[in-house]
């Protein structure tokens, strides 16, 4: 009881934000929606509240009781759906952007409510520092008495990158989010005592409703699909808005923190960002050469502008005059230069500025930067006249070569103020910029570059025909007679991508993605395009494939990065890559890359091949095996894995994931993905950007440190042989389960496209990137995004957890006593703990009873009855048995607050669910989804208006849904 008040306590603030927020979109409702969309709103808000109420009392009630609760859930099911039938489509269109808007502002409340927590953790005297945060971790180090020595030893060691994916975009479009931007600063405003007066309580109000008057006449979801260069420029705003100041900022926090208990130590840009957005050409025919050059090309515009602000700011700081002042000899030299470089800026300047030198210095600086923004090479689109090398134009003279040239500027001007006694200034803005240089470059977020291992086997297959180096189909060959093939094209001096081949356009388009690498790295640096993944990597000739691109194009050490997504494809992995590490050409690349390999794990595919139990412990295995691969071989083998978003798609929070990965995995090095639907709930704020930075930084330092006493009893316990049984044999009966029903049952797919969203999805214009692989029907062509987004919205969440509970249960039925064996197993080993916690949440976040109501869209009743009644028993099995593990009477007992988040939401989401069943249930009865120009309403039929109406009405509650659950893909 004492902890919930005392959780209600904490609560207090956030429950008052959303009661704000609620009022003041209650008033923006009544003056633009109307009486009658406010009273609709209303009364569903009330029925699926109380119908809430009655369920949860259903668990526990007397059996009189029982029949009297059965009753009343009878009648306001009744209720619920008859308003919602009765409504007309205008008023039923309304009703859903109003539940959808109040999500967004719960949204923004419960994120400015973590900024809260956060401060207030470290605004209470002689606080515990808060879980997963830096200052918890260095007192992590001082408890357990680590030395300077070692610390720093573990800080050299640390190389981190998180990766932001495109797939998908947003649900949540970049007008709203700017929108609640603005309302967490106002929020944020009142916490911090600004808002003191009647005159500013009233303007604050005034500015509070004014922004949800304008978040309740903005289009929701998108009338058109976005295109690449949309998606760039929304990954630039998160650059430009928040992360431009906020790594930088998490730096400066560290040093501080760090330097108080170990003040020698010095800390390494060692955490940094990465982007799929613009090189991502996996499945996606719009994204190509010319994408990445556009991303990197604006890339650079953009953080080069950032630096010159900068630097025109600390040039009017810097007043000092030579009377008062002395600078090295270098930074003489250096001002000398500049003068010769730039007579004529030098003349503009003025006489004034020759008596203050650094003013002076970063004039120049400023100007060269000027020059620096637009790149030298060709703009002319790639065409099959090429040179081998990247085309280069003669940069003009006073431009920058290269960011680590700027940097050598800065720090002369540092190194002089130091020298000069000038501790503060040198450490203050000066050194914040020298940081955001030594993360950002020229190019503000290194790209890696992505395609489908089949490309590159079809246009070698088709540049081996063409000059005769093979007489048989590249294609028909085996394994052994590729590689043969493969060895002598990677050993022969000439360069077979000649201009003047008659290819397919297929074949050029992989040729210009090589082109444009050499070129990008060429004029933004090598780090602008950091690696080269192959999606669906099953063999070692897809890695020589690559090679030889490479070689043509003088890329000898572009990092070359096998994906594995199958489950029989994480079995191989390492079978695989022993056969690259002792191959003699792939072992001169790996020579040239500092023998290091990274390996990226594909979560969201594996899953949907073979279920989220089997996928989970597939990926801890292939891990250990892969560690083990590269000590044997003398390599350092980087994880790259390819998580995030929704629990099916390897999701979760990421400080537990963090520390429940294999021992000896990490080593200090690790990359990770940010997915795209993510960005605005983990980036989109300065403070929930640097916490989310934070919890990476520390869990993998903390899973990192150089001693194996610390790791085995704090991080990483060694789980017996007996465990990795345990799991080996759950995993195998888990994944028989998941297989027979989704891919062994001819009739599923039928029940998945008919019970899911699935099919109007594909509308939903979320990202540039198609749907499905191939165009047939087949749950393989299927994107592992759509098919996890289908299942959120039906609220079956099936690829979170089906098999799971039917693998407990074999497991534990004839031995009783592995249920308290796994109970201890829960508690003492981070991964298991971090994989039924995440199950608990997405359980949590399923909803039998509204699933339900989907299958109702499935038109054969046998069908129907028979997947759905499977479905559900799986669900209650694995419901029951998490919770006997785990401990606790309900889901989430060991997770108050998310439980409390998730219940606080649910009558919520509720309407907008008993809308989509009704929506689509219309919609297909027209003929399915269909979207109308501006041009083509004129002329279309009644029925064809109706459908693109509908449609928009169905788009509208998938976005809902999406901002509801706060999970998409």
């Amino acid at each position: 009881m004492l902890e919930q008040e005392t959780r209600r306590e904490k609560d207090a603030p956030l429950r008052y934000d959303i009661r704000t927020l609620g009022d003041a979109l209650g008033q923006a409702i009544k003056r633009y929606g109307g009486y009658t969309v406010f009273d609709t709103v209303e009364r569903l808000r009330i029925s699926c509240k109380r119908l809430r109420e009655c369920a949860d009392l259903l668990a526990h009630a007397s059996d009189t009781e029982a029949q009297r609760l059965h009753a009343e859930i009878h009648e306001l099911n009744q209720e619920i759906t008859h308003i919602v039938a009765t409504c007309d489509l205008g008023t039923a269109v309304d009703v859903i952007r109003a539940f959808t808007v109040y999500f967004h502002l719960v949204n923004t409340a419960e994120q400015y409510h973590r900024i809260r927590r956060r401060q207030v953790y470290e605004e209470t005297p002689d606080h515990t520092p808060q879980r997963g945060s830096l200052a918890a971790l260095i007192a992590f180090f001082k408890e357990q008495q680590l030395s300077q020595e070692t610390l720093q030893q573990l800080l050299d060691s640390l190389a981190i990158e998180l990766v932001f994916t495109a797939h998908p975009t947003e649900a949540t479009r970049r007008s709203l989010i700017t929108k609640t931007s603005r309302i967490a600063g106002l929020l944020e405003d009142r916490d911090h005592g600004k808002i003191k007066t009647p005159r500013q309580q009233k303007s604050w109000q005034h500015n509070l409703e004014g922004t949800i008057d304008l978040l309740w006449r903005t289009d929701a979801v998108r009338r058109v699909r976005p295109q690449p260069i949309d998606e760039i420029k929304m990954g630039i705003y998160y650059l430009d808005e928040v992360l431009y100041q906020a790594l930088p900022d998490l730096y400066a926090e560290f040093e501080d923190l760090l330097h108080e208990v170990y003040p020698q130590a010095q800390v390494p840009p060692f955490l940094r960002l990465g982007s799929w957005i613009g090189g991502d050409q996996d499945g996606n025919p719009f994204v190509g050469p010319e994408t990445m050059h556009t991303a990197l090309r604006l890339q650079r515009e953009h953080i080069i502008n950032h630096y010159r602000d900068t630097i025109e700011l600390l040039a009017q700081e810097y007043s000092q005059s030579l009377s008062h002042t002395r600078i090295t000899p270098e930074l003489q030299e250096a001002i000398e230069r500049d003068e010769l470089l730039l007579p004529q800026y030098d003349q503009e300047l003025g006489p004034q500025t020759a008596l203050e030198p650094y003013r002076r210095k970063l004039s120049f600086i400023w100007k060269r930067l000027g020059a620096t923004i637009t790149p030298p090479s060709s703009t002319e689109p790639y065409t099959q006249t090429f040179a081998p090398q990247s085309r280069q134009k003669a940069r003009p003279s006073i431009a920058f070569s290269s960011a680590e040239e700027l940097l050598t500027e800065l720090r002369l001007i540092q190194d002089s103020l130091l020298a000069d006694g000038e501790t503060e200034l040198a450490r203050g803005y000066l050194a914040h910029l020298i940081r955001q240089v030594e993360l950002f470059g020229f190019y503000f977020v290194a790209l890696d570059v992505r395609q489908h291992s089949a490309r590159h086997a079809n246009a070698v297959a088709e540049l081996l025909q063409l000059t005769g180096l093979c007489q048989e189909d590249y294609h028909t060959l085996d394994e052994p007679a590729r590689l043969r093939i493969l060895e002598k094209l990677l050993q022969d001096p000439r360069v077979l991508t000649r201009p003047g081949l008659k290819l397919s356009d297929d074949t050029w388009h992989i040729i210009h993605t090589f082109q444009a690498i050499r070129q990008a790295r060429d004029e933004y640096g090598k780090r602008a395009v950091s690696c080269y993944i192959i999606s669906m990597s099953n063999s070692l000739s897809d890695l020589l494939e690559v090679q030889f691109f490479c070689k043509e194009f003088g890329l000898d050490d572009l990092p070359i990065v096998p994906l594995f997504e199958t489950i029989e494809d994480l079995h191989n992995c390492t079978d695989i890559l022993d056969q690259a590490f002792t191959h003699p050409v792939y072992s001169v690349y790996l020579a040239n890359c500092q023998r290091q390999q990274q390996v990226m794990l594909g979560y969201s595919d594996s899953s949907k091949d073979g279920g989220i139990l089997t996928s989970s412990w597939e990926l801890y295995e292939a891990q250990l095996r892969l560690a083990a691969l590269g000590r044997k071989h003398s390599i350092g083998i980087t994880m790259f894995h390819g998580r995030g978003g929704a629990i099916g798609r390897g999701g979760g929070p990421i400080y537990e994931a963090v520390l429940g990965q294999p021992p000896g995995t990490i080593n200090g090095h690790i990359r990770i993905t940010e997915q795209g639907e993510m960005l605005s709930f983990k980036y989109g704020l300065y403070e929930i950007a640097i916490r989310n930075m934070e919890l990476v930084a520390a869990g993998v330092a903390r899973a990192s440190i150089p001693d194996e006493r610390i790791i085995e009893k704090y991080v990483h316990p060694h789980a017996p042989e007996e465990w990795r049984d345990v799991m080996r044999e759950l995993s195998s009966k888990a994944h028989a389960r998941y297989r027979d029903l989704i891919y062994n049952d001819p009739a599923f797919i039928t029940f998945f496209e008919q019970a899911t969203p699935v099919s109007e999805l594909g509308w939903l214009n979320i990202g540039s990137r198609p749907a499905r692989r191939a165009k047939n029907r087949a749950i393989e062509e299927l994107r592992a995004i759509p098919w996890v987004f289908s299942w959120m919205q039906s609220r079956y969440v099936l690829p979170s957890w089906y098999g799971v509970g039917g693998a407990l249960e074999e497991y534990i039925a004839d031995h009783p006593e592995r249920l308290e064996l796994l109970r201890h197993m829960y508690r003492h080993w981070p991964f298991l703990g971090a994989f039924l916690d995440n199950l608990q949440m997405t359980l949590s976040k399923a909803d039998m009873h509204i699933a339900q109501r989907y299958t109702s869209l499935v038109e054969d009743p046998v069908l129907r009855q028979r997947i759905s009644q499977q479905i559900q028993e799986e669900y209650e099995r694995t419901r029951k048995l998490v919770i006997s593990i785990v401990g606790g009477e309900n889901l989430l007992d060991t997770s108050r607050v998310l439980q409390e988040s998730i219940k606080r939401r649910n009558p919520y989401v509720d309407p907008l669910s008993y809308f989509q069943v009704e929506l689509i249930q219309r919609l297909r009865a027209l003929g399915g989804p269909l979207m109308l120009r501006k041009d083509e309403e004129e002329t279309a039929t009644e029925q064809d208006l109706e459908r693109a109406r509908l449609t928009s009405a169905v788009l509208l509650t998938i976005n809902g849904i999406a901002a509801g659950l706060r999970n998409t893909g």
